[in-house]
């Protein structure tokens, strides 16, 4: 059973997974034993309320120049401009006559290009009225901050057969300064038309493109798949099923993403920066590290099995992976190197690192920061441009995690 909730956020329960299943594992943080090396112990935590009143926000995006300055994405295709707190009255954008909102779609994602402002463009992907994602460049005024919707230059424009799956997230790579997108499977449920694993679909994959060259983009001549007539030059990774947010570690390189569960499992998956690309996540053979499709290819393709995986339902209620971000910031040194994520419906947080290519020194943060559930519709996760971290809530609510105060 869901938790109650409003008609509005029913219909944009995150990026919907089906009814969750009350006997599956729910533990967010269940793992084996942790080594001793590995059971250092993280600084106790706490959120604070820094912002409110948001309208069915999705995303936050800091200013890459200026730690007080935000960008909050709200679904009807209004961007606001957040400065020291407040929400100024004037919009960075309204798409409000363009975008689509029905069920999961909406005004979903948003990039600065890395050279901004020398190249001074912001990367916007949201639904259209035909339900179409749509993956647009616009012209950013420095001195105004806003940007004007007729300068758009639509890159991408992807048909989406349902209104649900849609990704939305965005993101230029720090080692190679390449746009890369994420695409949900279509939506419906079970992967209908067996998208993800369709080399020639652009759903249920990780793009990743060049948009500085050719027009409107250029294919990045190392991008995996590129000759093979399977797979469209695009292609970056496949086999998600509904990736979101994803997130680059600066440091390093490496790739981070939620990939929403169908009935029962909820997973991160994770990529090394030092990655060629190619990889197969697995979607719609497996939902986690179970079977789900009941004639899978002969022979099995190789997989890649997530990072984490936890199961929906039960007493906490879990239901949508919500992918976060590494924490990089200043203030919290011991959280250095961190992934944190969480869930959409019971507003759990965990957090862990990366070791070697496996996680280690996982931690559930719920019973600090989602007390009464004030986390419930945790959408998204976002960094400033410090590195400080902080989670949106669909209910219009911006927390900021810091080090708790001493007692």
């Amino acid at each position: 059973m869901l938790p109650t909730v409003t008609p509005l956020l029913l219909q944009t329960l995150l990026l919907l997974s089906c009814s969750p299943s009350a006997q599956t594992p729910q533990e967010l943080t269940t793992s084996p034993p942790l080594a001793a090396a590995e059971k250092t112990a993280l600084p106790p935590l706490q959120l604070r309320k820094v912002a409110d009143g948001f309208k069915n926000p999705t995303f936050m995006l800091g200013d890459p120049l200026d730690a007080e300055r935000w960008f909050v994405l709200q679904k009807e295709g209004r961007l606001r401009v957040v400065e020291s707190g407040i929400p100024r009255a004037l919009d960075f954008i309204d798409l409000s006559q363009t975008v689509s909102v029905e069920s999961e779609r909406g005004l979903l994602g948003m990039a600065f290009h890395p050279l901004f402002p020398d190249k001074p463009w912001v990367f916007l992907n949201y639904t259209d009225h035909d339900g179409s994602t749509r993956v647009s460049r616009f012209t950013v005024d420095l001195k105004q901050w806003v940007a004007d919707p007729a300068s758009e230059k639509n890159l991408l424009t992807i048909p989406q057969p349902w209104a649900n799956h849609n990704g939305g997230m965005i993101a230029f790579g720090p080692l190679d300064g390449f746009l890369y997108i994420g695409m949900g499977d279509g939506g419906a449920g079970g992967d209908p038309h067996n998208a993800a694993q369709n080399g020639q679909n652009l759903l249920g994959k990780i793009l990743r493109i060049d948009v500085d060259h050719g027009d409107p983009y250029a294919i990045p001549s190392n991008n995996p798949f590129v000759g093979n007539p399977l797979f469209r030059d695009e292609v970056w990774a496949y086999g998600v099923r509904n990736p979101w947010r994803f997130c680059f570690d600066p440091l390093n390189g490496d790739l981070y993403f939620g990939d929403v569960g169908q009935n029962a499992w909820e997973e991160i998956s994770w990529q090394a920066g030092t990655s060629k690309g190619g990889e197969n996540y697995g979607w719609r053979i497996l939902e986690g590290n179970h079977k789900f499709d009941p004639n899978p290819p002969e022979p099995l393709p190789t997989m890649v099995a997530p990072l984490h995986e936890y199961g929906q339902g039960g007493e906490a209620g879990h239901c949508s992976v919500t992918g976060g971000y590494v924490y990089r910031g200043m203030a919290i040194p011991a959280l250095d190197g961190v992934y944190f994520y969480g869930d959409y419906c019971s507003g759990a947080v965990g957090s862990f690192r990366v070791l070697d290519g496996a996680q280690v020194q996982r931690v559930n943060h719920s019973e600090a920061f989602n007390s009464e559930k004030r986390l419930a519709t945790l959408v998204s996760f976002a960094v400033d441009a410090v590195g400080e971290m902080y989670i949106l809530t669909l209910s219009g609510s911006l927390y900021k995690i810091e080090a708790a105060a001493s007692k």
